[in-house]
């Protein structure tokens, strides 16, 4: 009867862990190919990126110091949406944040919808660049301390170029 018991264990535990390590590797595989389409991106268009983030599965940012460009991608449907910003055409660059508020009698909670780098254009186009969406990503994790570091580096930037003129 023992046996039987530690048996059921093992398999109840087996059905739980194999599904588990399934869906961790499919991750990490998933990752790595975003990973390496990204930095294929970066070399089609001619750019030297040294340092690139990546967040979620589905995002990534670099800059090519010497192009002075930008370069940020989002894969949707497994296809890279690339997006180039040549930093000298850069007017402005702001963080905007689309929340909603959810009330009921007695409390009243806030929620992030999206989190977007918005980029403006000396000719006032605007570019932007999506940093979190509940849509994609249920969680956010590192997107606001990258965030903040993307606006940082834009706009010093922006700020060196206006000192050299």
């Amino acid at each position: 009867m023992e046996s039987h018991s530690t048996i059921i264990g093992i398999v109840i535990a087996l059905v739980i862990i194999i599904p588990l390590i399934f869906i961790q590797t499919s991750q990490k595989r998933q990752k790595k190919n975003s990973r390496k389409g990204f930095m294929e991106e970066a070399s089609k268009h001619h750019l030297q990126v040294k340092t690139p983030d990546f967040w979620g599965t589905y995002y990534a940012m670099a800059i090519d110091e010497t192009a002075n460009k930008l370069i940020y991608s989002k894969i949707i449907d497994a296809e890279h949406q690339v997006t180039l910003v040549d930093l000298s055409l850069v007017d402005s660059c702001d963080i905007v944040r689309t929340q909603r508020t959810h009330k009921n009698k007695t409390t009243s909670k806030i929620e992030t919808d999206r989190i977007d780098l918005v980029i403006t254009y000396k000719s006032k186009n605007k570019e932007v660049l999506e940093f979190y969406n509940v849509d994609v990503n249920f969680e956010m994790n590192n997107e606001i301390a990258l965030l903040d570091k993307w606006n940082t580096i834009i706009k010093s930037k922006i700020f060196k170029k206006a000192q050299a003129a």
